[in-house]
């Protein structure tokens, strides 16, 4: 295992007026301005927030366009985002809380609580390539806890558009949480546990509903729903006040509208309705006003604001630790130990199948970055980032103390947005090196 060692500080936010009081040149910040300013300007985005958090203290924040552009809403640092995938870091910390309780290990197979999960199989392809010809074979190793956190048990999303798993699962009815989406989260990982896997588990990487699975393995180990485990244990305390699956009547107005390329490239809203957007993907814009008090998708179903999540990744680079808002307090949500385990690599970890993940591995539900020499990234290593469907993405740098968080609400998601804003962040605090010198 790779183990990555924090410097523990118990820091809250405090906003600082002069970036370069922080070690982050003012010149270049004026230039991601602009940066980001262009993909308003240029119709690649309707609207953004933009975050950088350097040593506890809010170097720059940042609002662009409007949050509605049909209305002419601008955009307003409290603005409400789906982070879809976003999602995934929260439930794997939530996942390693009950290992820090000792109500589950992470070796565990998952059938010890859920024990649908007992009898999985896995998909053996045919050679005809039509859809119809396959056959199954039982597992020769139970799908484990570590496994599901790593996106190593075989498991898939329907919009990974494989020829045979599609269908299966589209007849199961299972959900990706992109859209709204009736019955409970236990109801359809019981349903998936039908579904075969795509490879023995443990063999191979494949992005899938893992973080889902674990969702309700926290609701059946906390006998409690998943929204209220995450609240008691992590919003609430960290008061993340506008965090959660649930976007109440008198937050909506607050909830950024979603928009997609029409057949013209301007933006429209993806609207209340379902919509398939490519095979395999189905989304609309209303599953965290209409299902989202009942349907908890560990992978996809989080709400949140930069100001919020900036508070969940401060918590994780100090340690376990943060200050209230106030200042007058100390909260801990978890063990250094924890965090330093959560945010380390395994042996058994994957690289991720993207380009601009080279140098990362994907564990826990975020990318950790492994190798300098490989990676264009200009982050440290130890690293981790990630982000979601909508164009939502964040990264955190325990070894130089540095958040960065940028929200929009477009699909597809666009990476460059993503790219150059840590890019510029970390040129920003290398100009300020250079100065010290």
């Amino acid at each position: 295992m790779v183990n990555l060692p924090l410097v523990v500080k118990v820091q809250g936010f405090t906003t600082v007026d002069n970036p370069e009081l922080v070690g982050l040149s003012s010149v270049i910040l004026n230039a991601l301005t602009e940066d980001i300013q262009n993909f308003v300007d240029t119709g690649k985005i309707a609207g953004a927030v933009g975050l950088i958090v350097k040593d506890g203290k809010i170097a720059y924040r940042q609002t662009f366009g409007f949050s509605s552009l049909e209305n002419k809403v601008p955009m307003v640092e409290n603005n409400i985002f789906r982070m879809a995938s976003q999602t995934k870091i929260v439930t794997g910390f939530a996942t390693y809380l009950l290992a820090e309780d000792g109500l589950i290990k992470l070796t565990d197979p998952v059938s010890k609580y859920i024990p649908s999960f007992a009898n999985m199989k896995v998909l053996v392809q045919g050679n005809s390539g039509n859809r119809n010809d396959y056959t199954t074979t039982p597992v020769k190793n139970q799908i484990t806890i570590e496994q599901l956190l790593n996106h190593t048990s075989g498991i898939s999303y329907n919009f990974q558009n494989q020829p045979i798993l599609f269908p299966l699962l589209k007849a199961a009815n299972i959900s990706d949480g992109l859209s709204t989406t009736s019955g409970t989260i236990g109801e359809m990982v019981n349903r998936l546990s039908k579904v075969p896997l795509a490879f023995e588990p443990g063999t191979d990487y494949l992005y899938g509903l893992n973080s889902d699975v674990l969702g309700y393995l926290i609701e059946v180990v906390s006998q409690k729903p998943f929204d209220q485990f995450l609240a008691e244990r992590i919003f609430t305390p960290l008061e993340m006040d506008d965090t959660g699956f649930f976007v109440t009547k008198n937050k909506l107005n607050r909830l950024a509208v979603t928009y997609t390329p029409n057949a013209n490239g301007n933006l429209e809203p993806i609207g209340e309705k379902t919509r398939e957007l490519k095979p395999g993907l189905f989304i609309d814009e209303a599953y965290p006003y209409l299902t989202g008090d009942t349907y908890f998708s560990g992978g996809a179903g989080l709400v949140s604001t930069p100001n919020d999540f900036a508070r969940f990744l401060q918590m994780l680079l100090n340690g376990g630790n943060l200050k209230s808002k106030d200042g007058q307090q100390m909260v801990k949500i978890a063990n250094q130990e924890t965090i330093e385990t959560f945010l380390s690599i395994r042996p058994q970890d994957r690289f991720k199948d993207r380009p601009i993940s080279v140098g990362y591995k994907y564990t826990n539900g975020f990318e950790v970055k492994e190798n300098s020499e490989i990676s264009t990234a200009l982050s440290s290593v130890g690293s981790f980032r990630g982000g979601g469907l909508f164009g939502t993405n964040y990264f955190a740098d325990p070894e130089k103390e540095m958040i960065g968080i940028i929200m929009s609400q477009v699909y597809p998601s666009i990476w460059e947005l993503a790219d150059t804003f840590e890019t510029r962040a970390y040129q920003a605090e290398v100009i300020k090196e250079k100065m010290n010198k």
